[in-house]
């Protein structure tokens, strides 16, 4: 199944805001993308709704084949979710709690 072809466009930010009425409807027809631009440095985008939904299904599938792997490469070990936590919090510095990821 072939993809449509979906043009991109680069805006500078005022001209965005300018004419934003007129993006979001190219935008809304399925066949544009508009990126924005300031002072030549990219700064955001604008992108359908499908797009969107497109973009979260393939982190998605990502997610679950890191899972997957991960689940792969323990050799069938377990662990705990205390464990979990307490190698992330020794990667990355953070000192999370079962209870406070909980009770956010």
């Amino acid at each position: 199944m072939a993809l449509p072809q979906i043009n991109m466009t680069k805006v500078e930010a005022d001209q965005a805001q300018e004419k934003f009425s007129e993006l979001l409807a190219l935008v809304e027809e399925g066949q544009e993308r508009i990126v924005i631009e300031s002072q030549g440095q990219i700064i955001a985008a604008v992108i359908s709704y499908a797009d969107l939904k497109r973009l979260e299904a393939l982190e998605d599938a990502r997610d679950v084949a890191d899972f997957q792997r991960a689940i792969t490469e323990s050799d069938g070990e377990s662990y705990s979710v205390e464990q979990v936590i307490t190698d992330y919090n020794e990667l990355h510095g953070t000192n999370f709690t079962v209870e406070n990821i909980l009770n956010g």
